[in-house]
């Protein structure tokens, strides 16, 4: 009759209210405060670190003027490596001769004839052969350190510092010959081009630290017992004041690289 027939509809609309009521699942309620919380971008009302369309667009500029990295030379790389597997050697055996030093790594013996006037001769023996493998590590670092600067220094000489010398030059030649028009366009140019020959000068002389520091590392660590180069092919150890001098100068190299201002 009509009046179940209304019945069922208020029933009908009842449910589809409670429905559109009901409140969304709790897991649904958390999985959404995470995406609001660790979302990458800020959304687009956010106005203290910018829109997500401002910081894409930021992105998407900054990948493109961003230069193309340039491949490392073998000789760079193989010099490398070479140097920090030498690195790697002395750290190793430093360390190995610092344990045997302490008695850390003595032989554990269960009979009583071992004297302890035989133990420290043993303990002797192996920090001295320690150490003499931790200087030659340290002497093949040196020369292939040595090997990287001197060609980064040659290439660096004969390449980008001649072109900005003569960018220069030109500069100032364009700048005395030509009539100036007023705008101050030769000014700049020369000025840009002085500003980048300081660059260059300062990086050559950047390299030039690093072959001085290379050159007195390998003259003071081919001294050292273990390799004894000086000894070997002249008969004699280099001076002791010479020895020190080249150490006190890859000091101070290091010393200035570092400084505040040396940049």
């Amino acid at each position: 009759g009509p009046s179940t027939t209304t019945t069922v509809a208020i029933e009908e609309d009842t449910s589809e209210t409670h429905q559109h009521h009901r409140p969304p699942p709790l897991s649904r309620t958390v999985s959404e405060m995470g995406r609001q919380m660790y979302r990458p971008y800020p959304t687009q009302s956010s106005t203290s670190f910018g829109s997500y369309q401002q910081l894409k667009g930021t992105s998407s500029t900054l990948a493109k003027q961003t230069p193309p990295s340039s491949t490392t030379p073998a000789w760079k790389l193989i010099g490398g490596t070479l140097k920090l597997f030498g690195l790697m050697g002395f750290w190793a055996f430093d360390n190995l001769s610092f344990l045997t030093s302490s008695g850390f790594l003595d032989p554990i013996s269960t009979t009583t004839t071992t004297t302890h006037d035989d133990t420290a001769a043993i303990r002797t023996k192996r920090k001295q052969r320690a150490s003499e493998y931790a200087a030659r590590c340290y002497f093949m670092g040196c020369l292939a350190g040595l090997y990287v600067n001197l060609r980064s220094f040659w290439i660096h000489g004969n390449g980008p510092l001649v072109e900005a010398r003569r960018r220069y030059e030109s500069a100032i030649t364009t700048n005395t010959t030509t009539t100036s028009s007023g705008d101050g366009k030769e000014g700049d140019e020369s000025g840009n081009a002085q500003h980048a020959l300081k660059k260059t000068e300062q990086k050559h002389f950047e390299l030039f630290l690093a072959l001085l520091k290379s050159l007195c590392d390998v003259t003071v660590f081919s001294n050292n017992p273990g390799i004894d180069l000086h000894l070997k092919l002249r008969g004699k150890k280099n001076h002791e004041g010479f020895h020190c001098l080249c150490g006190l100068i890859s000091a101070g190299t290091v010393l200035y690289n570092n400084f505040p201002n040396a940049k």
